[in-house]
């Protein structure tokens, strides 16, 4: 009696387990083939994640997610192809910004062993003879100012700049960052240190007053009109420098994610006549 018990158990149970598989595989099933009709209709990124959905709800599936294995290889060939494309527009206008503003700079090579920079060409040389600031690009395109306190020790800790009644201003450095020479104080601020302020000066054109902060007092700098134009055109060249180099980077990332999609595909085409 028990033995014709467990034999209708084991019955009851492989068919549920029969079901289960069955359901298991047209969901899976189902899912492919949205991923199909996504990836005709060009909606990759939906393809993927029906993709994922079917590697995490149905793992046991194996034949299944095998057959996957294209379908994700053509979505990501497509979102390559499209990202190259929009990637593309954004390098071909940067470079025509940077192609525009390079003939307003010329570069100085470093006497002591530094990294040169970029000046604009009616820039002077002997500007830090006294007291001010001179804007900079540097070698790898980061726009950069150098203020130099003549003849005084101020403290120098950052540089503020006002137009009217708005403000920008850098962050503060340290002391070791100042490099004194005869009573006189120079620093160097930084990309880092001016975060935001190439795109407040690009966009405050009538800035007129420059502010040294220190420690132990202020000095204020006069912004002339050729003062002015210079902060502008370093931001506005820094910003145009690192646009064209994200988008090299943009393309490169997606040239990479296209060759090894093509690669998986023209792999998946090979397998079966391998197997045969």
């Amino acid at each position: 009696m028990f033995s014709a018990i467990n034999k209708t158990l084991c019955a009851a149970l492989l068919v549920g387990l029969a079901a289960c598989g069955n359901a298991d595989r047209e969901g899976a099933v189902a899912l492919l083939d949205e991923s199909r009709s996504a990836v005709s209709s060009r909606n990759f990124v939906k393809a993927i994640e029906l993709l994922d959905t079917i590697n995490s709800r149905y793992r046991g599936q194996t034949e299944i997610r095998r057959e996957a294995l294209a379908v994700r290889a053509e979505a990501m060939e497509g979102i390559a192809m499209d990202s190259i494309s929009a990637g593309d527009q954004a390098l071909a206008e940067a470079t025509l910004r940077v192609q525009n503003l390079e003939g307003r700079f010329r570069h100085v090579d470093s006497n002591v062993g530094l990294d040169g920079y970029y000046l604009p060409k009616d820039a002077s040389d002997k500007v830090m003879t006294r007291t001010g600031i001179q804007p900079r690009v540097s070698d790898d395109g980061h726009f950069y100012i150098v203020a130099n306190v003549q003849g005084r020790s101020i403290g120098l800790r950052a540089v503020r700049f006002a137009d009217g009644g708005e403000s920008t201003e850098s962050a503060s450095i340290s002391p070791s960052r100042i490099i004194k020479v005869e009573g006189s104080e120079i620093a160097s601020f930084t990309p880092e240190d001016l975060e935001g302020v190439g795109a407040w000066l690009q966009s405050h054109d009538g800035a007129s007053k420059c502010t040294l902060l220190g420690s132990k007092g202020n000095i204020d700098v006069k912004i002339t009109a050729e003062l002015r134009r210079q902060l502008a055109s370093c931001a506005a060249y820094s910003a145009a420098l690192q646009a064209r180099r994200l988008a090299l980077v943009h393309r490169e990332k997606y040239e990479r994610m296209l060759a090894t999609a093509r690669d998986q595909l023209a792999n998946l085409q090979q397998t079966p006549s391998q197997n045969e």
